[in-house]
């Protein structure tokens, strides 16, 4: 962050900048790698969010039938959707294999092989999305290769897609553009 930018946070916010710097750390040195491995996470979210509500419906439907007295207070639950019952979690390994993936009775982890480059990572991990896609929502007993590779392609064309048509419209020019639209989107008033 250059000088200009810290100092205009410094003046709006009144943060210091050793806090600024602490930040920035943070994000740089902790978050930021853990982003990078991350791999397709609006995929993976996407699709533990459409499992995790077909489960809860189906709770939601025992719920409803059940005699066991007052269960509005699981059906309250379950309808805010506050917690989950299916995860996925991805696991860089040094396998034999490409990539697998294990299940578990609350998700499933994808374990990959970490010494592909990124690019092949990421269609090994949507492939086995697509195993994922195929047992828990599409209803396949069928599971194969096949329709996962099927799936890989579906997703990773609109990764593409994403990326080069549709992240333009999230690009700033500038840092200092960023700040001023954070500014004006959340003005804060300093006492």
């Amino acid at each position: 962050m250059d000088n200009t930018v810290s100092g205009k946070i410094r003046n709006e916010w009144a943060i210091s900048s050793e806090i600024i710097n602490r930040y920035e750390s943070f994000f740089y040195d902790i978050i930021r790698p853990i982003i990078r491995t991350n791999y397709l996470s609006h995929l993976v979210a996407t699709i533990e969010n459409m499992v995790n509500n077909r489960r809860m419906d189906k709770i939601l439907s025992i719920a409803n039938t059940a005699e066991l007295g007052d269960v509005n207070q699981l059906r309250n639950f379950l309808a805010s959707k506050t917690f989950r019952l299916y995860s996925i979690i991805l696991v860089p390994v040094n396998l034999k294999r490409r990539a697998t993936t294990r299940y578990h009775p609350s998700g499933a982890i994808i374990y990959y092989n970490s010494c592909y480059e990124e690019k092949t990572k990421r269609i090994l991990i949507a492939h086995e999305i697509g195993h994922i896609v195929n047992k828990e929502l599409m209803g396949n007993t069928e599971d194969s290769e096949q329709t996962a590779n099927l799936f890989a392609y579906i997703a990773m064309y609109d990764k593409n897609q994403f990326y080069s048509e549709e992240c333009g419209k999230f690009i700033t020019k500038s840092d200092m553009q960023i700040l001023d639209e954070i500014i004006c989107v959340c003005p804060t008033t300093i006492t």
